[in-house]
């Protein structure tokens, strides 16, 4: 699989930019909603997601430049944050932190229903379910990196389209998170974290390994 491949995007996205710590939270706000303002919600979630991780692709290596920040550096940073975030989903690392509390509210919701409730529930939607909990520092860290290798490659589409099927495919599990929670259970979804720690893990030594590469080069030719 080529490093600037739409596969390769999307896999290294995939594993670190899931939904599933996200799943709870949004069943808790939605419980007992019509289909409509669900999908309103997920719209509200998803909309979130996509547009900050535009903005990191569009915007990430330009503010590095601002601040003097090599990309070297910064693969050396964020792939520790990597390493360290792929420990904590294997379970190795220290328990993660519990996620913010979210603000609940009453069950009763049909078009007739509070719309301040349903307000608070879009609030919601944006943080903390679609931040941090479907996308956060790690998920930005790695489309910043993934920025600078797909304009070095000329790869940039593939990274846009990868980030457009990395919000679709959230937006289906959030649609069918009742069935996912069930089928997978507990088991299922401990496994699944612990695999997709693996890749996340893997991805943050790659971005060390080519920091560390790149500042010794440029140390040998100097």
């Amino acid at each position: 699989m080529s490093q600037g491949s739409f596969q390769h995007y999307l896999l290294g996205l995939l594993a670190i930019g899931n939904n599933i710590p996200a799943l709870g939270a949004f069943l808790a706000q939605t419980r007992g909603m019509t289909r409509r303002r669900v999908w309103r919600v997920i719209l509200s979630t998803t909309a979130v997601c996509l547009i900050s991780l535009l903005l990191f692709m569009a915007c990430g290596l330009t503010v590095l430049r601002v601040f003097g920040i090599s990309i070297s550096s910064f693969q050396i940073a964020g792939g520790l944050l990597l390493a360290l975030l792929g420990l904590e989903m294997m379970g190795h690392g220290r328990p993660q932190a519990a996620p913010p509390p979210v603000p609940q509210v009453a069950e009763a919701d049909d078009e007739r229903g509070d719309e301040g409730a349903f307000h608070r529930v879009l609030t919601n939607a944006v943080v903390p379910i679609g931040i941090p909990l479907t996308v956060g520092a790690g998920t930005f860290s790695v489309v910043v990196l993934f920025a600078g290798n797909a304009t070095r490659s000329g790869t940039s589409t593939s990274l846009a389209a990868a980030i457009v099927a990395l919000v679709a495919i959230n937006a289906l599990v959030f649609r069918f998170a009742g069935t996912v929670i069930e089928r997978l259970g507990p088991l299922g979804l401990m496994i699944f974290t612990r695999i997709m720690g693996l890749f996340t893990l893997a991805i943050g030594v790659e971005f060390v390994v080519r920091g560390l590469s790149a500042i010794y080069a440029d140390l040998h030719a100097g």
